[in-house]
């Protein structure tokens, strides 16, 4: 198959960095409960800082299907990716790249 015919934007699946969905909900729920910026890019940092910080990850799934989680969640990696997001919110609050 000739890689020029594969798009991602067109074909039947989707290439997925398992770790981003994971990160995004997990921020969500740090940065509400932290006395900082709110906004998108705020947020967005966050994740972006954190999924910098974790190896590569990635997934391919059907196009519309759901992607199926890989059982990483144990306690011991939910404690490792709350403190990792929780130390990205806190650089982030620290000096956010926007005027405030």
């Amino acid at each position: 198959m000739d890689i020029k015919e594969t798009s991602v934007q067109k074909g039947k699946y989707l290439l997925r960095n398992y770790w981003e969905s994971l990160i995004m909900e997990k921020t969500k729920g740090i940065v509400s409960k932290m006395d900082m910026c709110q906004c998108e890019k705020c947020f967005l940092d966050v994740c972006a800082l954190a999924l910098n910080k974790l190896p590569p990850h990635y997934v391919t799934t059907d196009k519309g299907s759901l992607m199926v989680k890989i059982p990483t969640a144990n306690a011991k990696t939910e404690l490792e990716l709350t403190i990792l997001i929780s130390r990205c919110a806190k650089l982030v609050s620290e000096k956010p790249i926007h005027d405030v």
